[in-house]
Protein backbone atom coordinates (compact mmCIF):
# COMPACT_ATOMS: atom_id res chain seq x y z
CA UNK A 1 0.00 0.00 0.00
CA UNK A 2 1.30 3.38 -0.70
CA UNK A 3 0.81 6.68 1.37
CA UNK A 4 -3.15 6.80 0.13
CA UNK A 5 -5.34 5.79 1.70
CA UNK A 6 -4.41 5.27 5.38
CA UNK A 7 -7.14 6.49 6.97
CA UNK A 8 -9.62 4.40 5.35
CA UNK A 9 -11.64 2.49 7.57
CA UNK A 10 -10.48 4.19 10.49
CA UNK A 11 -11.97 6.17 13.47
CA UNK A 12 -10.20 9.47 12.02
CA UNK A 13 -11.65 9.00 8.59
CA UNK A 14 -14.92 11.13 9.08
CA UNK A 15 -12.62 13.76 10.61
CA UNK A 16 -10.15 13.44 7.31
CA UNK A 17 -12.96 13.94 5.04
CA UNK A 18 -14.37 16.87 6.91
CA UNK A 19 -11.24 18.68 6.32
CA UNK A 20 -11.38 17.81 2.69
CA UNK A 21 -14.38 19.23 2.42
CA UNK A 22 -13.76 21.98 4.01
CA UNK A 23 -10.23 22.70 1.93
CA UNK A 24 -12.53 22.24 -1.11
CA UNK A 25 -14.95 25.16 0.22
CA UNK A 26 -11.59 27.35 0.84
CA UNK A 27 -10.63 26.94 -2.98
CA UNK A 28 -13.67 27.70 -4.21
CA UNK A 29 -14.04 30.97 -1.64
CA UNK A 30 -10.64 32.18 -2.76
CA UNK A 31 -11.47 31.86 -6.41
CA UNK A 32 -14.40 33.44 -5.75
CA UNK A 33 -12.73 36.43 -4.42
CA UNK A 34 -9.60 36.12 -6.83
CA UNK A 35 -12.61 36.93 -9.57
CA UNK A 36 -14.05 39.74 -7.28
CA UNK A 37 -10.57 41.34 -7.09
CA UNK A 38 -10.54 41.47 -10.81
CA UNK A 39 -13.50 42.67 -11.21
CA UNK A 40 -11.95 45.88 -8.85
CA UNK A 41 -8.80 45.82 -11.26
CA UNK A 42 -6.99 44.52 -7.78
CA UNK A 43 -4.38 41.89 -9.90
CA UNK A 44 -2.20 41.72 -7.34
CA UNK A 45 -4.84 40.85 -4.59
CA UNK A 46 -6.38 38.72 -7.28
CA UNK A 47 -3.02 36.51 -8.19
CA UNK A 48 -1.97 36.10 -4.33
CA UNK A 49 -5.91 34.81 -3.77
CA UNK A 50 -5.41 32.01 -6.34
CA UNK A 51 -2.15 31.00 -4.92
CA UNK A 52 -4.69 30.48 -1.93
CA UNK A 53 -7.28 28.57 -3.71
CA UNK A 54 -4.61 26.65 -5.22
CA UNK A 55 -2.81 25.92 -2.26
CA UNK A 56 -6.41 24.88 -0.42
CA UNK A 57 -7.06 22.42 -3.48
CA UNK A 58 -3.80 20.36 -2.67
CA UNK A 59 -4.92 20.08 0.50
CA UNK A 60 -8.01 18.78 -0.44
CA UNK A 61 -6.54 16.43 -2.87
CA UNK A 62 -4.31 14.83 0.20
CA UNK A 63 -6.93 14.64 2.12
CA UNK A 64 -9.25 12.74 -0.24
CA UNK A 65 -6.01 10.05 -0.99
CA UNK A 66 -5.65 10.08 2.99
CA UNK A 67 -9.07 8.39 3.29
CA UNK A 68 -9.27 6.62 0.20
CA UNK A 69 -11.59 8.82 -1.59
CA UNK A 70 -10.31 7.52 -4.79
CA UNK A 71 -8.09 4.44 -5.72
CA UNK A 72 -4.65 4.35 -6.04
CA UNK A 73 -3.44 0.77 -6.93
CA UNK A 74 -2.99 0.60 -10.83
CA UNK A 75 -5.99 -1.29 -12.32
CA UNK A 76 -8.17 0.59 -9.83
CA UNK A 77 -6.48 4.17 -10.61
CA UNK A 78 -7.19 3.75 -14.82
CA UNK A 79 -10.59 1.94 -13.95
CA UNK A 80 -11.06 4.97 -11.86
CA UNK A 81 -9.69 7.69 -14.89
CA UNK A 82 -11.40 5.92 -17.33
CA UNK A 83 -14.87 6.36 -15.63
CA UNK A 84 -13.98 9.84 -14.96
CA UNK A 85 -13.57 10.68 -18.45
CA UNK A 86 -16.77 9.36 -19.28
CA UNK A 87 -18.31 11.49 -16.35
CA UNK A 88 -16.05 14.54 -18.14
CA UNK A 89 -18.43 14.20 -21.62
CA UNK A 90 -21.56 14.10 -19.43
CA UNK A 91 -20.81 17.18 -17.45
CA UNK A 92 -19.70 19.28 -20.54
CA UNK A 93 -23.60 18.55 -21.96
CA UNK A 94 -25.10 19.07 -18.60
CA UNK A 95 -22.92 22.53 -18.22
CA UNK A 96 -24.10 23.61 -21.97
CA UNK A 97 -27.29 22.97 -20.73
CA UNK A 98 -26.92 25.41 -17.45
CA UNK A 99 -25.85 27.68 -19.54
CA UNK A 100 -28.42 27.80 -21.86
CA UNK A 101 -30.43 28.25 -18.56
CA UNK A 102 -28.47 30.79 -17.14
CA UNK A 103 -28.94 32.67 -20.61
CA UNK A 104 -32.42 32.57 -21.16
CA UNK A 105 -32.78 34.05 -17.32
CA UNK A 106 -31.26 37.13 -19.07
CA UNK A 107 -27.23 36.42 -17.31
CA UNK A 108 -25.55 36.38 -20.59
CA UNK A 109 -22.12 37.22 -18.96
CA UNK A 110 -22.44 34.66 -16.47
CA UNK A 111 -23.38 32.03 -19.36
CA UNK A 112 -20.50 32.70 -21.09
CA UNK A 113 -18.41 32.00 -18.65
CA UNK A 114 -20.26 28.87 -18.05
CA UNK A 115 -20.10 27.96 -21.46
CA UNK A 116 -16.09 27.92 -21.30
CA UNK A 117 -16.14 25.66 -17.90
CA UNK A 118 -18.30 23.40 -20.72
CA UNK A 119 -15.31 23.41 -23.28
CA UNK A 120 -13.13 22.90 -20.19
CA UNK A 121 -15.18 19.27 -19.30
CA UNK A 122 -14.68 18.65 -22.82
CA UNK A 123 -10.89 19.34 -23.09
CA UNK A 124 -10.63 17.16 -19.48
CA UNK A 125 -12.37 14.45 -21.24
CA UNK A 126 -10.18 14.20 -23.91
CA UNK A 127 -7.31 14.43 -22.05
CA UNK A 128 -8.44 11.48 -19.62
CA UNK A 129 -9.34 9.18 -22.64
CA UNK A 130 -5.98 9.97 -24.24
CA UNK A 131 -4.22 9.24 -21.00
CA UNK A 132 -5.76 5.92 -20.09
CA UNK A 133 -5.80 4.46 -24.04
CA UNK A 134 -2.18 5.47 -24.19
CA UNK A 135 -1.07 4.13 -20.24
CA UNK A 136 -3.79 1.59 -19.04
CA UNK A 137 -3.66 -1.62 -19.05
CA UNK A 138 -5.41 -3.86 -21.64
CA UNK A 139 -7.91 -5.24 -18.86
CA UNK A 140 -9.49 -1.82 -18.10
CA UNK A 141 -9.56 -0.64 -21.74
CA UNK A 142 -11.53 -3.61 -22.86
CA UNK A 143 -15.16 -3.08 -21.72
CA UNK A 144 -16.35 -6.92 -21.35
CA UNK A 145 -17.80 -6.00 -17.94
CA UNK A 146 -21.61 -5.15 -17.11
CA UNK A 147 -20.99 -1.01 -16.37
CA UNK A 148 -23.02 1.61 -14.62
CA UNK A 149 -23.43 5.19 -14.74
CA UNK A 150 -23.84 7.41 -11.86
CA UNK A 151 -27.13 9.31 -12.77
CA UNK A 152 -25.86 12.74 -10.77
CA UNK A 153 -22.52 13.00 -12.60
CA UNK A 154 -22.00 10.74 -15.11
CA UNK A 155 -19.33 8.94 -13.60
CA UNK A 156 -19.34 5.10 -15.34
CA UNK A 157 -18.23 2.05 -13.02
CA UNK A 158 -17.32 -1.20 -14.57
CA UNK A 159 -17.94 -4.68 -12.72
CA UNK A 160 -21.27 -5.87 -10.95
CA UNK A 161 -22.54 -3.36 -8.81
CA UNK A 162 -24.09 -6.33 -6.44
CA UNK A 163 -19.88 -6.49 -5.45
CA UNK A 164 -19.50 -3.33 -4.38
CA UNK A 165 -19.87 -3.08 -0.48
CA UNK A 166 -23.47 -1.93 0.56
CA UNK A 167 -21.77 1.77 1.85
CA UNK A 168 -20.40 2.25 -2.02
CA UNK A 169 -20.54 6.03 -3.33
CA UNK A 170 -19.36 7.38 -6.53
CA UNK A 171 -16.23 8.48 -6.21
CA UNK A 172 -17.17 11.90 -7.95
CA UNK A 173 -20.41 13.24 -6.14
CA UNK A 174 -20.56 10.67 -2.97
CA UNK A 175 -24.08 9.61 -4.17
CA UNK A 176 -25.19 5.76 -3.02
CA UNK A 177 -25.50 2.74 -5.06
CA UNK A 178 -29.60 3.71 -5.95
CA UNK A 179 -28.45 6.68 -7.87
CA UNK A 180 -26.41 4.25 -10.35
CA UNK A 181 -28.24 3.06 -13.40
CA UNK A 182 -26.55 -0.06 -15.76
CA UNK A 183 -26.00 1.12 -18.87
CA UNK A 184 -27.32 -1.17 -21.65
Amino acid sequence: MNDYAKAKGTAIEKTIRGQMQAELSGAGMYFALARAAEGLNLDEVAGQFKELAAEHAAQAGFYAGFCGRYPFEENEFWQFVKGLSKAEYFGEKAIKGLAAAVKEAGFADAAGTIETFAAQHRHHAEVTQRLTEKYAPESVKRNTKKRYVCGVCGYVCEGELADKPEDFTCPLCGMPKSAFKVIE
